[in-house]
């Protein structure tokens, strides 16, 4: 498989695995110094960043890879999309591994607090949809460090090797931008303010819509202020309406939510059909 500019790391099976090299940047820093010698050369006497060439980024993660970020979208708190462009910061997909079934094992990574690096399972895909199985596939860390137990555990929860049940799947649009949830933030923003209490903010700039389900059913997720800047996931009925008592959770654990998320989903109704 070809990631980034080139070969994709592989698990080494030494107990972590060490999965980024900006290549790229390399290369954009070649162009630049490039540029730079020709202006020597050439007796140019002003130079400015200006003068840079514009370096347009190939490697769009979004576009190369747009079912593997369907489902990190639609998997991981933090996954908004954002940041696409050639800096060292940049919304990055690499695929990591396949099984003989096609399954994909992928690495997602987005400069954001929450879930910064996730590794994530993609059980298979079609014209228009990706499958996955919900809730447990993926594993998330504040570095792209994952120790071999636990990719192996993830491995086992998301059936490597195994013949596909899509019975067990949840599907996705397949998709290249994240779009806008059904709700307007100013919808959100009061259950946020309810949620964070003092910590929130007086606007709701920090408010990011998350998933929809089946029936009409819509998270969202925002994060208070400095420094505290706390994180809470809230949940809202077709209409907009929502329970105040048990609309809403915090975070414990930015990296490990799982369990968290599937409890808060229940209790909601999640993806069940109106009575």
């Amino acid at each position: 498989m070809q990631g980034l500019c080139g070969g994709v790391p592989k698990n080494t099976g030494k107990g972590n695995v060490k999965m980024f090299e900006s290549r790229c940047n390399r290369i954009t820093k070649a162009i630049v110094i490039a540029f730079v010698v020709i202006l020597f050369i050439t007796g140019s006497s002003c130079f400015t960043i200006y003068d840079l060439p514009f370096v347009d980024n190939p490697y769009d993660d979004r576009n190369n890879y747009p079912e593997l970020f369907s489902i990190a979208i639609n998997s991981v708190l933090g996954a908004i999309g954002s940041s696409p462009g050639n800096g060292p910061d940049r919304l990055q997909i690499i695929p990591i591994e396949e099984d003989r079934y096609g399954r994909k094992m992928f690495l997602y990574f987005e400069m954001k607090r929450i879930s910064k690096y996730s590794l994530h399972i993609s059980q298979t895909s079609d014209d228009q949809y990706v499958y996955f199985y919900p809730d447990f596939n993926f594993i998330s860390g504040s570095t792209d460090e994952f120790s071999k137990e636990s990719i192996e555990k993830l491995k086992r929860k998301n059936d490597w090797e195994t013949e596909i049940d899509l019975s067990k799947c949840k599907k996705a649009e397949i998709v290249n931008r994240k779009g806008a949830g059904p709700l307007d933030n100013s919808q959100v923003f009061p259950l946020y303010q309810k949620a964070l209490g003092e910590d929130a903010l007086n606007h709701a700039g920090r408010i990011y819509f998350f998933i929809m389900d089946d029936y009409g059913r819509s998270m969202y997720w925002g994060t208070g202020k400095t420094p505290s800047e706390r994180v809470v996931v809230m949940m809202f009925n077709s209409d907009g309406s929502y329970d105040e008592n048990i609309g809403y959770f915090e975070l414990t654990d930015l990296f490990s939510y799982q369990k968290e998320l599937k409890q808060f989903k229940e209790l909601n109704n999640w993806n069940m059909p109106w009575n």
